[in-house]
């Protein structure tokens, strides 16, 4: 229906600018700078860009029905690929530009229950894109931001953050080529990037379709959402997910969630 709701126990289916996301290290952080899952571990030491909690929503808010292909934009550490493959039987691939965060995937990949199920490529997805021939039912993608804001002296995390290897518009026609006639595209935005970039899909007929609006604490406005896109056109759902209590515990809600994920929930 439309409106807003709370999240239901499965979906139809960010960084925060102050990261104050970033997972709970008590819970996930074992040595050598990993995270554990119920049934994979992320190491991320070599990546620009770190695990955060609104990622792994994002990978956890993913459809029910199985699709034939998925492609990951900018896998980093690959935590999206490793939820979709603990999910789904159907084969992955994983585009990762920057050579530190793709041998760092190589090796999460490797060490988890699915290193044949996801095939990773160090490529700029512009390049990647003009190779493939096959189309994808589901892309997922954390995408670059802060397209607007001032840049840091660090070029890796100029590169993560702020879209210099890859903007929006080109993010866009990327996903418009190589997604399937009844695919659908899943990103995690700000609220002010995630606006820029349904109206670039809109321009190449690709519709707003379901929306997650990830809050920290009750009363707090979203910092980021997780947007779903398809080509076909329909009423928007949107959703909310609240993470904390004001006590700091996790939301039933989010518990749900991500269940089939975390440990220690």
């Amino acid at each position: 229906m439309k409106g807003a709701t709370n999240l239901p126990c499965r979906a139809p289916w960010l960084q925060t600018f102050k990261l104050t996301t970033v997972l709970n290290h008590k819970q996930h952080k074992t040595t050598g700078g990993s995270f554990t899952f119920r049934q994979f571990a992320v190491k991320q030491d070599q990546c620009a860009m770190k695990v955060t909690t609104v990622a792994c929503v994002q990978g956890a808010w993913l459809p029910d029905v199985e699709p034939k292909a998925i492609l990951d934009i900018g896998a980093g550490t690959g935590i999206l690929s490793l939820m979709a493959a603990q999910k789904y039987t159907c084969p992955i691939d994983a585009v990762e530009i920057d050579l530190d965060a793709f041998g760092q995937m190589k090796a999460n990949v490797k060490a988890s229950p699915w290193p044949t199920q996801i095939s990773i490529y160090h490529a700029d997805i512009r390049d990647f894109a003009q190779r493939q021939c096959k189309k994808y039912d589901l892309i997922i993608s954390n995408p670059p931001f802060y397209s607007n804001q001032l840049k840091s002296d660090n070029a890796r995390s100029n590169c993560a953050r702020h879209g210099t290897s890859l903007d929006h518009r080109q993010l866009v026609e990327v996903c418009h080529n190589l997604i399937s006639e009844h695919g659908r595209i899943s990103m995690l935005l700000p609220p002010s990037e995630s606006a820029r970039i349904t109206e670039l899909f809109g321009a190449v007929g690709i519709h707003l379709s379901d929306q997650l609006h990830i809050i920290d604490t009750p009363g707090r406005a979203p910092k980021t959402m997780v947007s779903i896109f398809a080509a076909t056109q329909a009423p928007v759902q949107i959703h909310q997910l609240v993470i904390k209590e004001p006590s700091g515990a996790y939301t039933p809600e989010f518990s749900t969630l991500l269940r089939d994920y975390y440990l220690y929930l």
